[in-house]
């Protein structure tokens, strides 16, 4: 736990430095809790991030909506976090033991062959929130959203080789990257009628902040390291500029609903220290059948994406997600969500192809509650937001 708490406090230190022009937002609570949908399930609330053509189909009397929330992600699909702490409990009985005895060479040998497993191990923690206000009118529909998605990795590197360097503070390196990507973005969206069928068009200019920030400790002490790490050697502004997201959505009949967002169709290329982090373009579609009392949804990412880091150790983390989702209403005043989603990308580890189970639960009590959790293997998250809507 002093490992996890550390690297999580490297992130959240990161961003916290950077409060007076950011703040850290990602996913929302309810597509969370539906296994990750939301192209064809937004609602006026939600839609700035998942599709701006959702906008446009709002409840009939929610003319106004304001969401607030924040989360938190840990995936360690590989057990990396365990690896490091029986490392370090191997350490400690060799520290424990008398020098050059039995009990200190077992120990060593531990040690080692904890190190030739941990070869492609990636730790990724984030820090998430949202915040949005979106405005219905006769016309026409708008959004005024802020996000920001703290996201960071962390890997072993440059491993001893030899039971000699096992000990040694320069060897087993745990390497750290984070990006602080911040997000503004106003979304405009409305609705035609084409051969008696409601098509909707959405837009989202945005402006994109980022910033990177590194850390670097041998494992042998990363529960008690990054104390003395200045901000100049760990932390990089890379610049704004300025994208947009594309969205359409089409009823094809009172029950069926077809989306498609298209997020970041101008994207960029940054230098961090002779590395390259790609900010890229992402498409994703979704399907979703309704009535009163029952939505149910599958989203399927159209393309690979990248980590949003520059370090290809980390492209482990790429991801091209497959989520179905269901959401049970009882008369608007509460909702029960369940939801399943699996990554589909290409040469990734085992782990992180295991199956995620979502959940979750909303509220209407003058304001809304809505309360999500996911969890598979070695990984969980979770996220609360609230709002109001009328």
């Amino acid at each position: 736990m002093k490992l996890i708490s550390k690297i999580l406090s490297v992130v959240l230190l990161s961003a916290i430095s950077h409060t007076a022009t950011a703040i850290p937002f990602t996913f929302e609570g309810r597509s969370l809790g539906m296994g990750g949908v939301s192209v064809a399930t937004a609602d006026l609330a939600t839609a700035a991030w998942a599709n701006p053509a959702m906008l446009t189909n709002q409840r009939p009397t929610d003319d106004f909506s304001l969401l607030i929330g924040v989360g938190a992600m840990l995936r360690d699909d590989d057990d990396l976090i365990t690896d490091i702490q029986d490392f370090q409990d191997a350490d400690d009985r060799r520290k424990a033991a008398a020098s050059g005895s039995a009990e200190a060479l077992d120990a060593v040998l531990d040690m080692q062959a904890i190190i030739r497993g941990l070869e492609d191990k990636i730790i990724a923690p984030e820090v998430s929130g949202v915040a949005a206000m979106g405005i219905a009118f006769d016309s026409f529909a708008m959004a005024v959203s802020i996000r920001g998605d703290i996201i960071a990795a962390g890997a072993v590197e440059n491993t001893s080789k030899n039971i000699g360097d096992v000990t040694n503070e320069d060897f087993n390196i745990l390497n750290i990257e984070g990006v602080l990507a911040t997000e503004i973005g106003v979304s405009f969206a409305k609705d035609f009628q084409i051969y008696k069928k409601k098509v909707s068009i959405g837009i989202k200019p945005k402006v994109v902040d980022l910033q990177v920030f590194t850390a670097r400790e041998s494992i042998i002490n990363a529960s008690t390291g990054f104390d003395n790490l200045s901000e100049e050697d760990t932390q990089f502004h890379l610049g704004t500029f300025t994208t947009f997201d594309l969205g359409f959505a089409v009823d094809l009949s009172d029950s069926f609903r077809l989306g498609l967002s298209l997020r970041n169709l101008i994207n960029d290329k940054f230098d961090v220290k002779g590395q390259t982090l790609n900010f890229d373009t992402e498409a994703t579609i979704g399907i979703a059948y309704r009535n009163r009392f029952l939505t149910v949804a599958m989203d399927y990412d159209l393309i690979e994406n990248e980590p949003l880091l520059s370090n290809p150790t980390f492209d482990g983390l790429k991801t091209q997600y497959i989520a179905i989702g269901a959401e049970f209403n009882t008369f608007d005043i509460a909702q029960l969500r369940i939801g399943v989603s699996r990554n589909t990308a290409g040469s990734i580890s085992d782990g992180a192809k295991d199956t995620a189970l979502t959940a979750g639960i909303g509220f209407w009590l003058g304001f809304n509650l809505d309360i999500a959790a996911t969890f598979r293997d070695n990984s969980i998250g979770g996220f609360v937001q609230t709002g109001f809507r009328f």
